[in-house]
């Protein structure tokens, strides 16, 4: 009889996840660069739970080969899917800029800090009148405690990823 060998490939079931998770990743590495600018990437991938060579594949645009070793650069315009607060609760925007990206960051954890007693304002004072801009809709950061805490009795308010569900 003639047999053909059948090759398979390795996570072929879950398929459907492995790519958002391998670009999250790959995010979070280069994030991780950033704010540890002596930290190697390889270090940085390792504690991301990835490779240098997957954050080389999903991200090979926010790198730079400098004196023999992979680095990030200071600003990148990968997309990234994320979760906004708005008046209503959370919506999904998309950021190809960096800096946007940090930024809301920075406000999900000046809402965390307001969260917890005695509650500051300060962190939220930083972004009144701020936005982004995506898709070419404006998104305004909510500062008014008043709202957050309504959001926050409903149940709205989550840390657990800051990545919108499903990628860009």
């Amino acid at each position: 009889m003639n047999y053909r060998r059948r090759r398979r490939r390795h996570g072929a079931g879950n398929s459907s996840l492995r790519p958002d998770f391998s670009y999250r990743a790959a995010l979070d590495s280069i994030a991780l660069s950033r704010r540890n600018p002596r930290m190697p990437l390889e270090q940085a991938a390792r504690l991301s739970g990835t490779t240098v060579a997957s954050v080389r594949r999903h991200a090979a645009s926010a790198l730079t080969y400098r004196a023999g070793r992979w680095q990030a650069k200071a600003y990148d315009t990968l997309p990234r899917a994320m979760r906004f607060l708005t008046e209503r609760g959370y919506v999904k925007v998309t950021t190809r800029d960096s800096h946007d990206a940090s930024l809301i960051g920075e406000y999900n954890n000046a809402i965390r800090d307001y969260l917890q007693p005695p509650h500051p304002t300060k962190g939220l004072k930083e972004f009144e009148g701020e936005s982004i801009i995506s898709d070419g809709r404006e998104y305004v950061f909510v500062t008014d405690p008043g709202t957050i805490n309504r959001l926050a009795r409903a149940g709205v308010i989550y840390f657990m990823d800051l990545y919108a569900d499903g990628g860009p």
